[in-house]
């Protein structure tokens, strides 16, 4: 395990004393009745039961049975923050006639690097940089403490967004207008869907913020440039990269909750897994090991979520694509979750939260 350099350690301190989570345990009755109402408690199908699991996984689509802890209403505004997948089934919402508050996003198409969703800068990869966006937008005091990288001559890299190109410091501010614009709407909202993306993260000890993406290339090549000099050999990375432990991450995830409900006071929320994996890794393991366990924490982290708060639930996205046979579920670059297997999933949100 790799040491933590004494000006790094206060990054991974947690703010809750509370960072042991009570078993799961049920009693003898309860487990009576799970018997009685869950239609989906078997893997092995013992006698033409269609909704086993054996069962399901010949289907072009796996639904995944739930029991929700709430219902919602088809009247209610929805506002969904995460990765890209969150957008997807904001999208689907929309197409069936619900209220997201997203939309009418207006970054301008030029300033991404590629044709993209008008919201997809909003995109947040990591539970730091979603706490980030909420504090940002509703704290009068909020300072901008240097977020923005510079790589050339008037040409900026803004790590909190997804997407964008090297814009100007004009052009970042009308960027920061339009997601502030659209995140203040958050304080309408009947229900927050949330979906965690990654676990990998980057730290800027310059502005002190966790990063949803990585650096720029360029600016990590202007660290090497300046670490090879002599003089300032010994002044640490500014860049620094790190795979956080279910711990740190709860902490964190309990904080996004309590934030966006100060600020959202009569939302529920729901947490889903986005299933889209990890393009790349930082660490020595195969992307796909690395993928894996960043998924696998952050279900976790979304099941304790779950279990720790009344109005927080989870939705089972995540196993309904990676339990579908992959031909029905992936678009060529096996990254990319296929636009008809997200319609599917929305519509099973919709049949089983929404009345």
């Amino acid at each position: 395990m790799t040491k933590v350099e004494k000006d790094l350690a206060p990054i991974y301190v947690v703010s809750s004393d509370d960072q042991k989570p009570e078993p799961h345990i049920t009693s003898y009755d309860k487990i009576r009745e799970n018997r009685r109402q869950n239609k989906y408690n078997r893997w092995i199908d013992t006698g033409n039961d269609e909704r086993a699991a054996q069962q399901r996984f010949k289907e072009d689509f796996f639904f995944v049975g739930s029991l929700p802890k709430f219902k919602l209403k088809r009247t209610d505004k929805f506002f969904g923050i995460g990765s890209c997948f969150a957008r997807n089934i904001e999208r689907e919402l929309s197409a069936q006639g619900m209220t997201c508050l997203t939309e009418g996003t207006n970054i301008p198409q030029e300033f991404y690097t590629a044709k993209r969703d008008p919201r997809a800068a909003m995109n947040k990869f990591n539970i730091p940089s979603m706490i980030d966006e909420v504090e940002r937008t509703f704290n009068p005091e909020h300072k901008e403490p240097g977020r923005y990288i510079e790589v050339g001559l008037n040409k900026y890299f803004d790590p909190a967004t997804s997407g964008l190109g090297l814009l100007t410091l004009d052009q970042h501010a009308i960027v920061r207008d339009c997601i502030k614009e659209t995140t203040l709407r958050l304080a309408d909202a009947d229900c927050v869907i949330i979906t965690l993306g990654l676990v990998e993260a980057w730290f800027d000890r310059a502005s002190g913020l966790y990063l949803n993406t990585s650096p720029h290339g360029r600016a990590m090549k202007l660290e090497i440039v300046r670490e090879k000099a002599s003089w300032i050999k010994k002044k640490p990375n500014r860049f620094v990269h790190m795979r956080p432990n279910f711990a740190f991450l709860r902490d964190k995830m309990h904080h996004l909750i309590k934030t966006i409900s100060t600020h959202a006071p009569n939302a529920k929320i729901v947490i889903s897994v986005s299933p889209v994996p990890l393009q790349a890794t930082m660490t020595s393991d195969d992307v796909v090991a690395s993928s894996t366990l960043s998924k696998s924490l952050l279900r976790v982290v979304a099941e304790d979520a779950r279990d720790s708060f009344d109005h927080v639930d989870y939705f089972p996205s995540y196993e309904m694509v990676m339990s579908s046979p992959r031909e029905h579920t992936w678009e060529d670059d096996e990254i990319h979750v296929k636009s008809d297997l997200v319609g599917q999933i929305t519509r099973s949100f919709v049949d089983l939260w929404i009345e």
